[in-house]
């Protein structure tokens, strides 16, 4: 008995309880900080009242303007959801000083705002921190980063009482942004009410300047002025509940795209957004879709003050500079505050690594070595040999108790549905590539079906990443296919020397590529793989697969355009095999 309270008691340690208390609801959960998967912020509990503190203040008349004090009832409800946390909170063994409550616009201007904090602290001995604009711009940023694994441009978070405008930037777990956070007074919820009295093209127009001076104020760095001339204008991340509406409705509305369910790390170009605004401004109605009034993972309220969002993102580009791509985060107070208290070590890891470390096979370091050995050095762009490999290699047995004919289609869900469906940080792009490197790993012998599927998500990489995305798939499938040959001879999780290797050239030289393909990152290359002879490992049960791996580079440089492409050819008992 004493064992399992200590058992308990070390896993609540790792346990934080955070009570978000926003403008359109409050938002509990509990989280895990162990540090061997706090990069994914993975959740133990999550819950949320729809109590709109926003909407309970909003004045009796139009012909008011002062907030009415949140109501008695309301207070009380809310005191009743806290004591009933608090409760689950020691039942998962959180302790005391693990528990914090955070307050953002809609508590910090309610006229009874600290008898309402008050009321809290009675109930539960916790108090209420109440978040400045500052802060409250500042957590939105930490959780926009949290979603990402890299970010480098503007920032908007759209509640339900405000907006705030920042540029952001995290590289190497270093998060940094505007010294000062603009917040404006046009949040969802604010900016529907308004409309329901006040002239929309005076709005608009309101909103518009207030825009252009809030740039100026948030003073944009040069590098990232640079960096958007470059790549033909800036990416803007977005967070909040207003921007997560209109993302689920972009969604809807491209029924052939793969991944409905998750909408962190969606990404869609700025002419998408604009065409769906403009709709929303136009009509003052959400389009319906195949006839449907409902959006998919979108409150009837939050559905209702879309076309509001609609005027403010139409507002917010007519006066920010050239946008290219937008991207919609889940990152909120609740993951800001997280990630804000994790070290530099913690926030620089890959969260794809992350996710999908438990599941590394023994000595999976050595299956990663010995497929880097059958990648040219320096032409693999690094998302694929720093990430998406290492990453294949930690995933590479998952399936392994699966039925045959259920591997490869298990394995291209593994992202979207499957065993790390749930891990926050991954882009949707990421989420496409190491879904179709584990489904190569396993042969990609799929159903019709599913190869509808397959090609979606290689749509996806190719619109996340016009530029790349075509090298990005060819190395992907590269390496699931090499891969699906190494975890054929090398099945029980240990690699023996001498049963395998690769050997990579230059096929314009004699010389091995090391050190030459810098110069020449154009050439195409020849990949010897090298069998023992002796080697039982390689016996005829697994030749087969190693032999038709000449016909599947072969078919897959067909349908390459580009010029780093990879010929294979077997070298068995010391002579090629044709």
């Amino acid at each position: 008995m004493a064992d399992h309270e200590n058992e308990a008691e070390v896993v609540g340690r790792a346990l934080i309880a955070i009570v978000d208390i926003g403008s359109n609801g409050i938002r509990f959960s509990i989280s895990s900080k162990a540090p061997h998967h706090a990069r994914i912020m993975p959740c133990v509990f999550k819950d949320r009242i729809g109590i709109s503190l926003f909407d309970v203040q909003l004045p009796d008349s139009a012909s008011s303007t002062a907030r009415r004090p949140i109501p008695e009832d309301a207070i009380l409800e809310i005191c009743r959801a806290m004591k009933r946390f608090k409760l689950i909170c020691e039942d998962f063994g959180v302790p005391p000083e693990g528990v914090r409550v955070v307050a953002t616009e809609a508590t910090r201007e309610a006229a009874n705002s600290k008898e309402f904090r008050d009321a809290i602290y009675q109930k539960t001995g916790w108090h209420v921190d109440l978040l400045s604009k500052e802060d409250e711009g500042k957590c939105g940023a930490f959780g926009v980063a949290s979603s990402f694994h890299r970010v480098s441009g503007l920032f908007m978070d759209l509640g339900g009482g405000s907006t705030q405008l920042s540029w952001i930037s995290s590289v190497n777990g270093v998060v940094k942004m505007s010294e000062l956070q603009v917040s404006l007074p046009y949040g969802a919820a604010a900016l529907t009410h308004r409309l329901k009295f006040e002239d929309r093209k005076d709005v608009y127009n309101e909103i518009k300047q207030a825009y252009e001076l809030a740039l100026e104020r948030i003073n944009i760095p040069q590098h990232l002025i640079e960096e958007a001339e470059a790549n033909g204008g800036f990416d803007l991340y977005t967070c909040g509940g207003g921007f997560r509406g209109l993302g689920h409705l972009l969604l809807s509305q491209d029924q052939g795209y793969p991944i409905q369910t998750i909408i962190n790390g969606y990404s869609t170009n700025v002419e998408q957004v604009r065409s769906v605004v403009d709709y929303l401004v136009l009509k003052k109605e959400v389009p319906r879709i195949n006839g449907n009034e409902k959006i998919f993972r979108v409150s009837a309220r939050r559905q209702q003050q879309l076309p509001a969002v609609g005027l403010l993102v139409s507002a917010a580009l007519e006066s920010l500079p050239k946008i290219r791509t937008v991207h919609f985060s889940e990152g909120g107070v609740r993951e800001g505050v997280l990630y804000s208290i994790y070290s530099n070590a913690i926030r620089s890891e890959d969260p794809l690594l992350t996710a999908s470390r438990p599941y590394a096979p023994l000595l999976s370091n050595n299956y990663y070595e010995l497929l880097k050995a059958g990648l040219p050095p320096g032409v693999v762009p690094d998302e694929v040999l720093n990430s998406v490999a290492p990453a294949l290699c930690n995933l590479a047995f998952v399936h392994c108790s699966y039925p045959k004919e259920l591997q490869p289609t298990a394995a291209l869900h593994v992202a979207t549905t499957g065993i790390i469906a749930g891990s926050h940080g991954l882009s949707h792009k990421v989420r496409a590539l190491i879904s179709i490197a584990t489904c190569e790993r396993w042969g990609c012998d799929i159903p019709p079906s599913q190869e509808t599927f397959y090609a979606q998500l290689e749509k996806l990489v190719m619109q996340s990443d016009a530029r790349n995305g075509e090298r990005l798939l060819y190395w992907t499938k590269y390496c699931g296919k090499i891969m699906h040959v190494i975890c054929g001879i090398h099945p029980g999780g240990n690699i023996r020397p001498g049963s395998l290797l690769f050997q990579v050239r230059a096929n314009n030289s004699t010389a091995e590529v090391a050190g030459t393909t810098a110069e020449d990152p154009t050439s195409k290359y020849d990949v010897l793989v090298l069998l023992s002879p002796n080697d039982v490992k390689s016996s005829y049960s697994v030749r087969s697969r190693i032999f038709s791996l000449q016909k599947k580079i072969k078919k897959l440089n067909n349908s390459y355009s580009g010029t780093d492409k990879v010929t294979v050819n077997v070298q068995y008992s010391g002579h090629p095999e044709e």
